[in-house]
């Protein structure tokens, strides 16, 4: 129960950027749903093998960007709320927020997916792929509503 909670948080988390999925470019964004379709196809033709270097490669580049992202985009949010970019009551570019959340957000996110996944006793990969597949379908899902 302990490991399906720990997944079902860690889905959560890296969905977190999905909340403001507009503001990205739709060329980002299609890159990503087509690094997600490739895993899935990957998944489906080798979901007999325990041990499939490609995909787990691609897995784990996966995992890891998730998380950076959400760290990326929790940390710059956090920092517009708490410093919103003014000059003279005007509002700027956040530039400065932005950075904040590069630097602090980056390694966070990278900590929580290293620390709360990869390195863990209890690592699961086929829960760690369920999760990559809901997350995609999930980014799908974010950016059909949006374009709608």
């Amino acid at each position: 129960m302990t490991v399906r909670l720990r997944y079902a948080l860690l889905l959560a988390i890296a969905a977190i950027p999905l909340v403001d999925v507009g503001a990205i470019h739709p060329e980002p964004v299609a890159v990503a749903i087509g690094l997600f379709a490739v895993h899935g196809l990957l998944s489906l033709v080798t979901r007999s093998f325990e041990r499939f270097w490609p995909r787990d490669l691609l897995s784990a580049a996966l995992w890891l960007g998730c998380f950076v992202v959400a760290g990326i985009f929790v940390v710059t949010q956090l920092a517009l709320r708490l410093a919103p970019p003014l000059s003279g009551g005007h509002r700027v570019m956040a530039i400065g927020q932005m950075m904040v959340g590069i630097v602090a957000g980056g390694p966070l996110g990278a900590g929580v997916a290293v620390f709360g996944s990869l390195r863990s006793r209890t690592r699961d990969r086929r829960r760690e792929r369920l999760v990559l597949h809901l997350f995609g379908a999930l980014l799908i899902a974010a950016f059909v509503v949006d374009r709608a």
